[in-house]
C-alpha cells in the first residue's frame, strides 16, 4: 500500500493504491491532520481509492465512523469526497448517514468529486 498527500485548488487530495486495509486508512487520517493543522483554510478533502484493493470488514466502517466523530471540530465545515469504484460506494453512504454533521459524499470520478467540492 501506497498513498500521496497533496493540495490543489484548496482541495487536499489523498491518492491510496495497491492493498488498503483499515489501518491503512486510519494511519493516513492521523497523518493528514498532524500536517494540515488548520483545515479552515480547505474547500475539503477527497480521497480516491480508485488504484486500491480495499480490504473491507464490515465492521471497520465503525471504526472509521468513531474516529470522523471524534474528528468533528476539525472537519465539520469541510466536504469530504470519496472516489471509488463500487460496491464500497454503499458504505461511503452509510457513514455518511452515521455521521450527519459531516458533508460526506461518494463519487465514482476524481473530476466529479474535486466540482462538487469547489462548488
Amino acid at each position: 500500500m501506497k498513498y500521496t498527500i497533496n493540495e490543489q485548488n484548496g482541495v487536499i487530495i489523498r491518492r491510496f493504491s495497491g492493498e488498503v486495509c483499515i489501518e491503512d486508512m486510519m494511519d493516513s487520517w492521523d497523518k493528514l491532520l498532524a500536517s494540515y493543522t488548520n483545515l479552515k483554510d480547505y474547500k475539503g478533502i477527497l480521497t480516491s481509492f480508485l488504484d486500491a484493493d480495499i480490504k473491507h470488514e464490515d465492521n471497520n466502517m465503525n471504526v472509521v465512523v468513531d474516529f470522523l466523530k471524534g474528528k468533528l471540530d476539525q472537519l465539520k465545515d469541510l466536504k469530504i469526497a470519496i472516489v471509488m469504484d463500487t460496491p464500497m460506494v454503499t458504505n461511503t453512504i452509510i457513514m455518511g448517514q452515521k455521521v450527519k454533521s459531516l458533508q460526506i459524499k461518494p463519487f465514482s470520478t476524481v473530476e466529479a468529486a474535486m466540482y462538487w467540492i469547489e462548488h
